[in-house]
């Protein structure tokens, strides 16, 4: 079966914010956590980390951002995870866009949820084996966590007057996005994802990868890692489904899965890259969301 985060992918970046280099803590949390209802978790309130413009910054639309499968900090300060995601949501903001990431796995991420391992070594690390890791995915499923995509893209407009809303995925989130931008649920001007896991369609809730990705209903640029699907390179299914959205696969062939949000920055290729990465989800989304004005 195939993998979530394939081989030697880059593992629940384990650091906190105090520990992060002097680049990436130049970006301070500046966003803070609410409340929302939703129809999912029982009806339990939805815990969103909301990231707007610095005051006098005009608003430029809104940015629905979806994690991958590991504790973020801003969402659950009491993770051992690092935020890099956290930190990529205020870098949006300042770039004039409100932001909100909703806790879609609420208090229950991947690592915390299965048992093992014990060091945190989630590089050798089998996801799928039988350790919880299946079971826990199998219960991500859109039936489940749907409702909270949908309950926090409706909040998202409330902040927005009227203004285009944009997503961006990481792994897991990638697969999400997709999908609800495939069942018409979320109204996006223009999507990116980092790494995609949209393999999970298929592999874990039964579904048609490609059928999902033909059905996106707004131009995708998807970053793409040298140990990630290959229906992403050249001729594949998924590469033309994302062109014929109106967007692109763009390479990162020197990159193993997950080194947007999980990549040990200390490495000078790593950083170069998710600078890379974090300048090419501001072009798409700037020039999409603008011309959708």
């Amino acid at each position: 079966m195939p993998l979530c985060c394939p081989p030697g992918s880059w593992p629940q970046l384990l650091q906190s914010r105090d520990q992060l280099n002097a680049e990436e803590r130049s970006v301070p949390e500046r966003g803070v956590l609410v409340s929302i209802p939703s129809q999912s978790g029982g009806g339990s309130a939805l815990p969103v980390y909301v990231v707007e413009p610095p005051e006098g910054t005009a608003v430029r639309g809104g940015i629905l951002v979806f994690q991958d499968i590991y504790s973020v900090r801003v969402l659950k300060p009491s993770a051992r995870s690092g935020d890099r995601i956290g930190i990529l949501c205020d870098t949006l903001a300042e770039a004039g866009y409100v932001v909100a990431l909703p806790s879609i796995f609420r208090d229950e991420p991947f690592d915390v949820a299965i048992s093992g391992p014990d060091d945190g070594d989630f590089e050798k690390f089998n996801s799928f084996a039988q350790n919880g890791g299946v079971a826990w995915f199998q219960k991500q499923n859109y039936d489940k966590v749907g409702p909270d995509v949908k309950a926090a893209y409706e909040f998202l407009k409330t902040k927005i007057d009227g203004k285009p809303v944009g997503g961006l995925g990481f792994c897991y989130g990638c697969w999400l996005l997709s999908k609800a931008s495939s069942t018409g649920d979320i109204d996006l001007v223009a999507g990116v994802g980092c790494h995609p896991a949209t393999v999970l369609e298929e592999a874990v809730f039964g579904g048609s990868e490609v059928g999902m990705l033909k059905a996106l209903k707004q131009p995708t640029r998807f970053l793409w890692a040298g140990n990630d699907s290959e229906t992403y390179l050249a001729d594949g299914d998924g590469r033309k489904a994302v062109e014929a959205t109106g967007g692109d696969v763009i390479e990162f062939p020197d990159m193993l899965h997950g080194w947007v949000s999980r990549g040990d920055v200390s490495e000078a290729k790593v950083k170069r890259d998710v600078e890379k990465a974090m300048e090419l989800i501001l072009i798409f989304l700037d020039e999409k969301m603008n011309s959708a004005k």
